[in-house]
């Protein structure tokens, strides 16, 4: 059977800057402390032999995703030793796509000549303008990073126009106080960045606030407006690709992302090899994120059989009232099959609504009318809308 699997690969637990939100250094949990500041060569071998264990490896693709702290903080000899090592490990397989994720500030031409040779993928994380950015994103002094992170950007945009890296994109946290337009604009237009994400804050049922929820639902729309009205047609936003799909997707799209998302695997690794869920959960549900597992002592398809069992209880309910009544919930569904279930997650189940509906459901409508106005028949558009009795 045809696999993706992807890692969250702690390939460092230690970061250069001091960022307000992060869930993984300055949250409830504090895992980096105890665990290896860096993935050393020995872990990068048992990772290697467990991922060779899973069934039908040849036929599996491997998404394997440099995460941190800030993963290039490691040295660029051991970074190299350990990509290389994971490349020809998996080299029977389907395939092996890397990416890494990283605040941009230690990037330098010798940086970039090393992500050449490796095929690397480069995502930047950036949160709009200097106003914005340096309101969370500072380093350990508690200075902004804005202008030092757009002068990184510059130098990984050239060697990405320029075919010496696979590509560049930057992940956004959104922010209640923020203005879409501004954001929108200072990304695309002044950075020159046309492949982008964008995060919901890590918030729960637990610790959401309404007043934020409304303010989101604003950029949100806000967001979609930007991206609709812009005639260069070279921006991709993760969300709304997704969100289009879903609105048009017939009864054979559907099977297969359903087929694609059963098919799927994604879990966190840390730095000394141990084995999580999604990586926002370590917050909130630590009972349910931590597989108490090493891939120095167990194979694949153990590991599997409790990915399973914990994506079974994180799975999505439509039971939940507020989806019931929502003629969105086929959509929905469709178009955040993959999101974290932290943000439906109440007193540690995650058998809730999202906390972010209102949010969603106003893209979804943006979305109808883009269509239409395009000349999209209706029947297509309105094809996945659950008639409400």
């Amino acid at each position: 059977m045809k696999r993706y699997v992807e890692v969250i690969l702690k390939l460092s637990e230690r970061c250069n800057i001091d960022c307000k939100y992060c869930y993984f250094f300055n949250k409830e949990n504090k895992d980096y402390a105890s665990n290896p500041p860096f993935l050393s060569s020995q872990t990068a071998k048992a990772f290697v032999r467990f991922l060779r264990s899973a069934p039908d490896f040849a036929e599996t693709t491997f998404q394997i995703d440099l995460h941190g702290g800030e993963p290039l903080m490691m040295k660029r000899e051991r970074f190299e030793e350990v990509v290389s090592m994971l490349r020809d490990g998996l080299r029977d397989a389907e395939s092996v796509q890397f990416t890494v994720q990283t605040n941009a500030l230690l990037i330098d031409e010798a940086w970039l000549a090393l992500l050449s040779r490796l095929n690397v993928y480069v995502g930047v994380s950036i949160d709009g303008p200097k106003i914005y950015h340096d309101e969370n994103r500072v380093d350990k002094n508690g200075a902004g990073t804005y202008d030092r992170t757009v002068e990184k950007i510059a130098l990984i945009k050239r060697a990405a126009d320029a075919g010496r890296i696979p590509g560049f994109g930057a992940i956004c946290v959104m922010n209640p106080k923020f203005d879409a337009r501004l954001v929108y604009d200072t990304l695309t237009r002044t950075l020159g960045i046309t492949n982008l994400q964008f995060l919901l804050p890590d918030e729960s049922h637990d610790s959401v606030k309404a007043a934020d929820v409304a303010a989101l639902k604003r950029f949100y729309e806000g967001l979609f407006e930007c991206w609709a009205e812009d005639d260069r047609g070279v921006v991709r936003i993760r969300s709304i690709d997704r969100m289009l799909d879903a609105i048009l997707a017939d009864d054979n799209r559907k099977a297969a992302i359903w087929r694609e998302t059963k098919q799927s695997v994604v879990f966190t690794l840390s730095s000394g090899g141990d084995i999580g869920h999604d990586d926002t959960l370590r917050n909130v549900i630590p009972d349910i994120f931590y597989a108490r597992m090493n891939v120095a002592d167990v194979a694949f398809a153990e590991f599997l059989a409790w990915h399973a069992t914990v994506s079974a209880l994180l799975a999505r309910r439509s039971a939940a009232s507020a989806c019931r009544s929502c003629m969105w919930r086929e959509i929905c569904e469709i178009s955040t099959r993959a999101d974290t279930p932290l943000h439906r997650c109440r007193n540690g189940i995650a058998d809730q609504h999202t906390i972010y509906c209102d949010c969603l459901k106003a893209t979804y409508q943006k979305g109808a009318e883009y269509l239409a106005l395009r000349g999209v028949p209706i029947n297509d558009i309105s094809r996945n809308f659950v008639e409400i009795v």
